[in-house]
């Protein structure tokens, strides 16, 4: 199998040590290089000195991604910039490539429609790199919500906060592609767009919501450093959703509150709480929980889907609900007025 990798950042360099630990040299890996750049990272980001990235991985580089096409891959990973995501997955899907796309499908909506024909057309799987739909405190959380044994949910919380400045410490901050409108920055886009699909994961597509981006200049970047907004899904649940670029350590926690009972789940530490009426708390400490194994599993399941002609666990459609739900918001504060989804 030939798999092309179109970006070789962070996220994209994750990818390609997954994929060397879980199929060693039985595939080949290519890459469409804008940049060139030689820097090497582990899993915690942090810089292999003297690691020259190509030959580690063995990989061969293309600078035109037409000439990385011509190789004929069969799957291409879309890891490039958000604001290059689409016409990236445009050009792989004529090419007859499976993707798998990393979140957020775009920055804005020109060209999803076309690409969701070319998909059908072509017959393609493309699975979106919505890797925390396999936290065990998610999986937990989702299950205790489908049961029932909460009651009727009566309203939900978010929270997905990290402070920008320490987000990449090998870099200026001020020159990624998360601190840049034009290049799809900003907390909405790159942190709570995973909250997006997992709340439409597990409560369904939202109706609408009201919302509020601030940017009080503390960061030098020209896209917002905070937003808060309130999803209504079906049977007038509202969650409150937040978001940010300052909090240092990050924060990512889910609360769902029902008629029963509630559960708390804090993704970062990976611990579960549940309490169901006066009953004692139940309590799941994920002690050996890997954060990167979220991205090994993601993989082994896109492979699945290419090999054995399965429905992506985690579809296009899954990204095109969550960059409407960001969307949506983005106007809603800047209109200061309600959004249907």
């Amino acid at each position: 199998m030939k798999i092309l990798m179109t970006g070789l950042g962070s996220i994209g360099q994750r990818h390609v040590r997954n994929l060397r630990r879980l199929y060693g040299n039985d595939i080949e890996i290519i890459a469409f290089r804008s940049r060139g750049l030689k820097t090497t990272f582990s899993d915690d980001l942090k810089i292999r000195e003297g690691v020259d990235l190509e030959a580690e991985y063995n990989i061969t580089p293309y600078y035109k991604l037409g000439e990385a096409l011509a190789q004929k891959p069969d799957a291409a990973f879309i890891t490039n910039i958000t604001s290059r995501h689409m016409e990236t997955a445009l050009e792989c899907a004529k090419a007859g490539c499976h993707m798998l796309i990393e979140k957020p499908l775009s920055h804005d909506y020109e060209g999803v429609e076309k690409l969701e024909k070319l998909v059908k057309k072509n017959k393609l799987k493309v699975f979106m790199g919505f890797q925390n739909r396999y936290h065990p405190g998610v999986l937990r959380m989702k299950e205790s919500i489908e049961s029932g044994e909460l009651g009727n949910l009566c309203y939900g919380s978010v929270e997905f906060s990290e402070r920008l400045i320490t987000m990449h410490r090998y870099e200026d901050y001020r020159d990624t592609y998360m601190a840049q409108q034009k290049m799809g920055g900003g907390p909405v886009l790159n942190l709570q767009m995973h909250d997006f699909d997992l709340l439409q994961w597990i409560l369904g597509k939202p109706l609408e919501v009201t919302a509020q981006t601030k940017n009080k200049g503390g960061l030098e970047i020209d896209v917002e450093e905070s937003a808060q907004a309130v999803f209504e899904f079906k049977g007038k649940v509202p969650v409150y959703s937040h978001t940010d670029f300052i909090q240092y350590p990050p924060v990512h926690c889910f609360k769902f509150v029902g008629e029963h009972g509630r559960i708390e789940t804090d993704l970062l530490a990976a611990k579960t709480v549940k309490y169901i009426g006066d009953e004692p708390a139940e309590v799941w400490e994920e002690k050996d929980f890997i954060r990167n194994d979220m991205f090994i599993e993601e993989i082994k399941d896109f492979f699945d889907c290419v090999k054995n002609d399965r429905e992506p666990k985690i579809p296009l459609e899954a990204g095109i609900t969550s960059l409407r739900m960001a969307l949506a918001l983005k106007e809603a504060a800047r209109l200061k007025l309600a959004q249907s989804i």
